[in-house]
C-alpha cells in the first residue's frame, strides 16, 4: 500500500470514529447482524476482523466463514465481545452458527436463503435462542452496481421488542473494480437490530479487503452511532 492510500484510509477511519463519539447519545447499541452472500471471490476460507466503536465502549467481531463452490456459506461468528469501555450493547460475547445458500438464477439476479442463530456466552442466564432468518434477493444492474433487497425474521430474543419482519436491503458500488467499493446495508424497524452501515472498502490485494465506515441506528430503536474498521481475508 502506498504512503498516500494509507493516509487516506487512516484518515477515513478517524473520521468515522469521531462521527461515532459526537453523536452517540443512548444507552445501548445495535445487535451487529453479519451477514455475507457466497460469490465467486469469497469462495474458500473467510476470516472476518471487525472493531466497533462506540462513545465508549469498543467491540470486537470475529467472522470464520467456509463458502463453497455450489454457493453454500457456513460460518462461525463471535460477535460484541468488548475490548473496552463500561458496555453499551443489551448483549455481550454473542456465539452465532450460520448457514446460508445462495442460488445463482441467472447472471443478473441471484436468490440467497440463509438463517443466524446462536447465543448469548457469558454473563446472562437463562440462555435465549437468538434467530436472524431471511430471503435476499441480489440483482446486479452493472459491472459497477449492485442492489439486494428481502424480507427478514428475527425472535423477541435478538430484537428485544416483538417486531419478527421486517426488510433488509443494501448496495455496492465498484468504484474501482477489486480497488475501491462503496457498501451499504439497512434493516427496517426500531427493533435492537435495525438500522443502516455504510462502509468503504479497500483492496491492498486481491484476497485481502480492508474497511471502514459507520453504523447508524434505526429511528426510534434508541440505539447508537458506531465507527467501523475491519479486515477480510480470503484463503481460496
Amino acid at each position: 500500500m502506498s504512503l498516500t492510500k494509507a493516509c487516506l484510509f487512516w484518515l477515513l477511519i478517524i473520521f468515522a470514529t469521531n462521527v461515532a463519539e459526537a453523536e452517540g447519545s443512548h444507552a445501548k447499541a445495535p445487535k451487529r447482524i453479519k451477514i455475507n452472500l457466497a460469490d465467486e471471490e469469497t469462495v474458500g476460507f473467510n476470516f472476518t476482523e471487525e472493531f466497533n466503536f462506540y462513545r465508549n465502549t469498543d467491540y470486537s467481531n470475529t467472522v470464520i466463514e467456509y463458502v463453497t463452490q455450489s454457493g453454500w456459506t457456513l460460518g462461525l461468528q463471535l460477535l460484541n465481545v468488548p475490548v473496552s469501555g463500561s458496555g453499551a450493547q443489551n448483549y455481550e460475547y454473542d456465539g452465532y452458527l450460520t448457514l446460508n445458500k445462495t442460488f445463482r438464477i441467472n447472471s443478473l439476479w441471484a436468490l440467497a436463503i440463509g438463517t443466524q442463530m446462536g447465543t448469548v456466552l457469558a454473563n446472562v442466564t437463562p440462555k435465549q435462542l437468538h434467530n436472524f432468518t431471511f430471503i435476499d434477493n441480489l440483482f446486479i444492474l452493472s459491472d459497477i452496481f449492485n442492489v439486494h433487497i428481502g424480507p427478514f425474521y428475527v425472535n423477541d430474543a435478538l430484537a428485544t421488542i416483538h417486531q419478527p419482519v421486517g426488510v433488509m436491503t443494501g448496495f455496492e458500488i465498484r468504484i474501482l473494480p477489486k480497488l475501491l467499493h462503496l457498501q451499504g446495508d439497512y434493516f427496517s424497524g426500531n427493533s435492537n437490530i435495525s438500522g443502516g452501515i455504510v462502509n468503504l472498502v479497500y483492496f491492498p490485494w486481491p484476497n485481502l479487503q480492508t474497511y471502514c465506515g459507520v453504523s447508524v441506528p434505526g429511528p426510534n430503536s434508541g440505539n447508537e452511532f458506531a465507527g467501523n474498521i475491519g479486515i477480510i481475508y480470503n484463503l481460496k
